[in-house]
């Protein structure tokens, strides 16, 4: 009967648990966040290190109209 004595503990802990939850959840969703903007800003470093030639590209038809 003593462990009955004090039924609002196990709420409390319940309720430690659910707010331990959601911090990991909101902690998980800023990681992603971050390595979704390190990727993007690494694939836009990489697009701006090949740039174009300066002179245009020839391009020749492999089939000529008659």
């Amino acid at each position: 009967m003593a462990a009955d004595s004090n039924p609002a503990r196990g709420t409390f802990i319940a309720a430690l648990a659910t707010v331990a939850r959601r911090i990991t959840a909101l902690l998980g969703m800023a990681v992603i966040v971050g390595l979704l903007l390190i990727l993007i800003w690494r694939v836009y470093l990489h697009h701006q290190s090949r740039m174009p030639p300066e002179e245009p590209a020839v391009v020749r038809l492999g089939s000529r109209a008659t």
